[in-house]
């Protein structure tokens, strides 16, 4: 009787294996439904710290400020006393097209975490207002 059960269940549990393939195709075939979404949010960007925008707006103003040709010769010092943050601007490259200007720049930023290089741009909108069109860390 022992054997009887134990070879009527391997039969049953061979006979529902096949159960789990409704559509008659193979795992290998199976692919993942993304049209699904189940409690999920969007990934957002990362705000930008308020440390690196009060500096970016710093070096913003020492580059809408600066005397470009003396910068060539002896690179611009700027200090955030907000965060504590200060840097050397070491170049600044003028363009125009039409009423536009664009300063193109390098500068380093030194804080109590340490050194690094960025890069950006800061460009008129007009009636003389500066904005900064790019600063981001130089990897």
């Amino acid at each position: 009787m022992e054997g009887t059960r134990l070879v009527l269940l391997c039969l049953i549990a061979a006979g529902l294996s096949g159960c789990t393939v409704i559509s008659g195709k193979g795992l290998e075939e199976a692919a993942v439904d993304k049209s699904l979404t189940t409690a999920s949010i969007p990934p957002i960007d990362p705000a930008v710290a308020a440390e690196t925008l009060s500096d970016s707006r710093t070096v913003r103003n020492a580059v809408s400020a600066a005397n470009i040709a003396a910068v060539d010769t002896a690179p611009l010092a700027w200090s955030n006393s907000d965060t504590g943050a200060s840097g050397t601007i070491t170049a600044i490259k003028e363009t125009r097209a039409g009423d536009a200007v664009c300063r193109q720049f390098t500068t380093s930023r030194q804080r109590f975490d340490g050194v690094a290089l960025y890069a950006g741009e800061a460009c008129t909108t007009g009636q003389g207002e500066w904005t900064l069109t790019r600063f981001s860390e130089d990897r």
